[in-house]
């Protein structure tokens, strides 16, 4: 009672304020003939209407017979609240100080055009009783008795049929929404209603709706994205459960079963991916929607959608990492289609939670380098829309709009299931209306966002419905897609990439591997030295299900020494054992390319030899030290067992009863050849069925492997001594003369210092990477002599790129590497092993 009495002071002392809306400096409030006048044409709802209650600028109204008062204490606002009725004879109801009535108006009062407020009579106030606490202002579109809140200073006595106040009008400025609520149609007071919002006001707030302010930190960007441009563009209606309830609905025991496995999934490269893949869809098969998460989400679908159990809905992944500038994620995690019922919805959020926490999910992010357990990931629930037409379209500066769309759902679409139908915003001739408003959709949302965008669309009789927009990334404007079955396979240390094939996260890798494996492995086999097989695999879902391709890449991988291969999917996911007859079931898994996606993957796959023996073997001086183990090199490398020695001299092994000296020989005559090419090193050897394998070399003297990342001038990947031009001068002259130009129609190769570097090259054992302070024009009469260039610095648009770009010859821009060696460029990377 201490609080109405402090809110009763509030209004007493005149804090109370009529929300008017002041238009030009001017209150538009109806005027008493104004209301009079909108009555008599059935605007203003006055029932019964008598023309002596009207006043300059409201209307008079009555008070009703019945009261009603709460019955217990403290009032609950989650529950109902039990009320006591009075009813107010003709002689009068004595108000007691201090207490709440809730009272009703004799009239019906409410109008569709206009919106209400109302207040005591002043004559009423001076008694000292006011007539509403903190609720005098109505919706448009009420209309019904209104209950009054009767609060007194003093004992007053009251009496049914006394005019207690007064209703105003108020002209609205906008477009009107006309109430439709739970106190529609009231007749006689109304006790609060309040808890049959409070479970849809908290769903409100915990599941967010388009119109609401937005965190894409709690929705992910795509939701965030689709809240934004609901005001300007036409977006079935949506919610969103945020990552917290995800997190939220992990019990500590699963945050600490999750902590460990990706914490081992980081100390192990991914080596172990799928032991912690098998213990992380343990833990989160038992990760729900809580009880209270469940009534929330069904009280958010009946608040906006209603009751209809008909009403179909898409749930879609929103990851907080999805859709930025730099990573679009596309396709990682679930969406389900075709909901009906809040047990489904409730059933598909889980199903996308789960999906976070899938292989190829799981690999993408420890491939970008993310080992965090924590969920990051919210869900969309959708109003579905069945579409006559729906697609994809993509803003291009060339182009303008690109359109790829297809009949029906664009689900089949994006997955790469569906061969879409092109249109381009040059060449629509206004046969298909809505590929028109597609066309401006995605040149409006262009135009907002300031960069190009990717959009999602759907089409129905209802016009186009944005569906999802995102900005388009380096890696979403490249050829990423092949609708043909794809598995390629090329010989990892022996065969020249063709500058087609791009290596994407296994770019340094097969640096690498290539750089200093390489040139190794190419003189073991010419010097009959056995050593196992690897290969660069490009592959998409339709070439693992193809009886063609698959039997052309079996029969590849077969050729191997090994019935074992080890998979590099990136630097953070590497290593991978498994079997050659697991391994088209893996790369599916860990990659997520299903029977018929397009889209393309590239992985290392090399030969993983266990033998008998692990063997490490070194030159010192004219003699040779040989380790060895029968618990493996990898053992023996990181020193997990104990190792025997012998000592090689002569040709003679001591000890002489030594399980290697059948290899004495060829362990000898091969460390000294790369010791004699490298310098001083260590070489790593498997013995397998009787057979000696050479693995790898590391330089006693450090790392040989100098690698930096470049800027691509001309894309593509190549292999090659490394040979530094330094003729700066002479290049720097040659190419600002006249006679270069792009069409390199000036023969330069008679000139003295160019003929000289043009014998340099063509001297080399093979066709060089050639390093150049820039790209000077006049490299261009290398073209056809060299497998590539680095340049220290350089831009991608002079003479000399175009050229490039147009031979398909690769070039970067890197800094910080070696004079002399063994070089590879690798889509974005390049990699000099120092040598002799």
């Amino acid at each position: 009672m201490r609080h109405l009495r402090d809110t009763a002071a509030l209004l007493h002392r005149g804090m109370f304020v009529h929300p008017a809306k002041i238009q030009d400096g001017w209150t538009v409030i109806l005027t008493g003939t104004e209301i009079e006048r909108e009555w008599a044409n059935g605007r203003i709802t006055i029932d019964p209407f008598t023309p002596e209650q009207v006043n300059p600028n409201s209307y008079n109204f009555r008070l009703g017979r019945t009261l009603y008062v709460y019955r217990d204490m403290p009032l609950d606002a989650r529950h109902g609240n039990e009320c006591d009725e009075i009813e107010i004879p003709d002689e009068g109801y004595v108000l007691e100080p201090g207490r709440l009535y809730l009272a009703h108006t004799i009239e019906v009062l409410g109008s569709e055009h206009y919106a209400p407020t109302f207040a005591a009579r002043s004559s009423v106030a001076r008694l000292g009783l006011f007539i509403n606490l903190s609720a005098s202002l109505g919706d448009i579109g009420y209309k019904g008795q209104w209950t009054l809140q009767l609060y007194s200073m003093n004992a007053v006595r009251v009496y049914p049929g006394i005019n207690i106040g007064q209703m105003m009008w108020w002209r609205p400025q906008g477009d009107i929404e006309l109430y439709d609520g739970k106190y529609q149609g009231a007749t006689g007071p109304r006790s609060s209603d309040i808890h049959k919002d409070f479970h849809k006001q908290f769903a409100r707030q915990r599941f967010l709706g388009l119109g609401a302010s937005v965190d894409p930190a709690r929705t992910g960007p795509k939701f965030a994205a689709l809240a934004a441009n609901s005001r300007r563009f036409r977006v079935p209606d949506a919610f969103c459960v945020s990552a917290e309830e995800f997190d939220g609905a992990l019990s500590d025991d699963q945050r600490r079963g999750l902590a460990a496995a990706f914490n081992d999934l980081r100390a192990t490269v991914g080596a172990f991916l799928t032991d912690s893949l098998m213990d992380i869809h343990k833990i989160v098969s038992g990760v729900h929607l809580s009880e209270q998460a469940r009534q929330l989400l069904a009280t958010r679908i009946a608040d906006m959608f209603g009751d209809d159990e008909s009403v179909e809905f898409a749930v879609r992944s929103s990851g907080l990492d999805e859709d930025t500038a730099g990573s679009s994620l596309a396709g990682i995690h679930t969406t389900v289609l075709g909901v009906q019922g809040v047990d489904a919805v409730a059933q598909a959020v889980e199903q996308c939670w789960r999906s976070y926490y899938e292989a190829s999910a799981v690999a993408a992010r420890i491939r970008a380098g993310d080992f965090s357990h924590t969920p990051r990931l919210a869900v969309i629930v959708q109003r579905m829309i069945r579409p006559e037409l729906a697609g994809v379209a993509f803003s291009d500066p060339e182009d303008g709009v690109v359109i790829e769309y297809v009949e029906g759902l664009a689900d089949s679409l994006v997955a790469g299931v569906a061969v879409p139908i092109l249109a381009k915003s040059a060449e629509l001739t206004g046969d298909v209306p809505a590929l028109a408003e597609v066309v401006r959709l995605v040149q409006a949302l262009r135009a907002a966002e300031g960069h190009d965008v990717d959009v999602e669309w759907a089409a129905d009789v209802d016009g186009v419905h944005l569906i999802q927009v995102r900005p388009q990334t380096t890696a979403s404007q490249q050829s990423t897609c092949h609708d043909e079955p794809v598995a390629d396979a090329y010989r990892l240390y022996f065969d020249e990439i063709p500058a087609s094939v791009d290596l994407g996260e296994v770019a340094a890798i097969y640096g690498g591997y290539a750089a200093k494996r390489g040139p190794a492995h190419r003189l073991a086999v010419e010097r009959g030295v056995g050593v196992g097989h690897g290969w660069v695999v490009r592959f998409n879902g339709r070439g693992l299900c193809a009886a063609e391709t698959v039997g052309r890449l079996r029969e590849v991988i077969d050729e191997g020494c090994a019935d074992e291969c080890v998979l590099d999917f990136g630097d953070t996911l590497r290593q991978i054992v498994v079997h050659k007859a697991e391994l088209l079931g893996r790369l599916a898994e860990t990659t997520g390319a299903g029977p018929d996606s397009t889209r393309l993957h590239t992985v290392i796959v090399r030969d993983y030899l266990r033998g008998d023996l692990g063997i490490i073997s070194r030159r010192v001086g004219d003699d040779f030290i040989v380790e060895y183990t029968p618990e493996g090199l990898m053992a023996l490398n990181r020193g997990t067992s104990g190792a025997a020695a012998v000592m090689i001299r002569d040709g003679q092994i001591d000890p002489a009863d030594s399980p290697i000296n059948a290899h004495v020989g060829e362990l000898a005559e091969f460390t000294g050849a790369m010791s004699d090419r490298y310098g001083p090193m260590t070489l790593e050897w498997v013995r397998q069925s009787g057979k000696l394998f050479f693995v790898d070399y590391s330089l006693l003297g450090g790392d040989a492997l100098n690698s930096a990342d470049a800027r691509v001038i001309s894309a593509g990947t190549a292999a090659g001594p490394l040979l530094d031009l330094d003729e700066d001068e002479v290049l720097s002259r040659l190419s600002i003369g006249p006679a270069v130009s792009v069409d390199r129609s000036q023969d330069l190769s008679g000139h003295e210092g160019l003929a000289e570097i043009i014998a340099r090259v063509r001297a080399c054992s093979e066709p060089p990477i050639v390093r150049a302070s820039r790209p000077y024009a006049v490299l261009s009469v290398l073209i056809g002599d060299v497998a590539g260039f680095v340049f220290d610095q350089g831009s991608t648009l002079g003479h000399l790129a175009i050229l490039l770009r147009e031979a398909r010859l690769p070039a970067v821009a890197a800094q910080g590497l070696p004079s002399e060696g063994h070089a590879v460029i690798s889509s974005g990377t390049v990699t000099v092993t120092a040598g002799r």
